[in-house]
């Protein structure tokens, strides 16, 4: 008969730690989890002229402020009555939901710097000639008959400071081209007497 061996007590106990230590050290995790949040790729840039969701809200902009423009063309010079659009909400609204716009008038959009500015019609209701006019107040290039509710972006080679924009087919009527002289007529005292200062 073979004897068996002794074993005691503390050592049956050491090795019930020892296996218990060994089980939990297999069960525990070897690292964090980490949860990491991956940004998207930046998009092209969104049109400078850009509607938002609360837009509807301030439909009629009521209050902006108004001046004149004066477009020097072969015929002699045009005029426009137009609407001031200075902050960044009130260009963002611009003329949308709007559903008439008279023939002599228009909006004049004010930038603080010249920039490569770029425009869409997404809730717009009215179909838009946009004329883009630099720093020394000459015509840049015109976007024609740009179609309402739409999101293409419309732009022009070259900075721009201003953006007017008028009834689709006024340009055409009255021979609006690039290189005209375009004249500001009030615009500063406008805006002053709105609390406002010119960009």
């Amino acid at each position: 008969m073979r004897a068996r061996p002794h074993i005691s007590v503390v050592t049956l106990r050491s090795f019930a730690a020892a296996l218990c230590g060994s089980l939990v050290a297999a069960c525990a995790p070897t690292s964090t989890a980490t949860t990491t949040t991956t940004h998207p790729t930046t998009p092209s840039p969104a049109p400078t002229h850009m509607p938002t969701a609360a837009a509807r809200d301030d439909v009629a902009q009521s209050g902006l402020p108004t001046a004149a423009v004066s477009i020097s063309t072969t015929n002699g010079p045009v005029r426009f009555r137009v609407e001031l659009a200075s902050t960044p909400r009130e260009r963002n609204v611009g003329l949308m939901f709007r559903e008439h716009l008279d023939d002599d008038a228009g909006m004049l959009f004010l930038f603080e710097r010249e920039q490569l500015l770029t425009f869409w019609m997404k809730n717009t209701y009215i179909p838009l000639d946009m004329l883009f006019i630099d720093a020394r107040h000459q015509i840049v290039g015109i976007v024609e008959d740009a179609a309402p509710q739409t999101t293409t972006s419309r732009g022009v080679p070259g900075d721009s400071q201003y953006v007017l924009e008028l009834n689709a087919g006024t340009a055409r009527r009255l021979g609006l081209s690039p290189r005209q002289t375009v004249t500001f007529e009030g615009v500063e005292a406008a805006l002053q007497a709105a609390g406002k200062d010119a960009p």
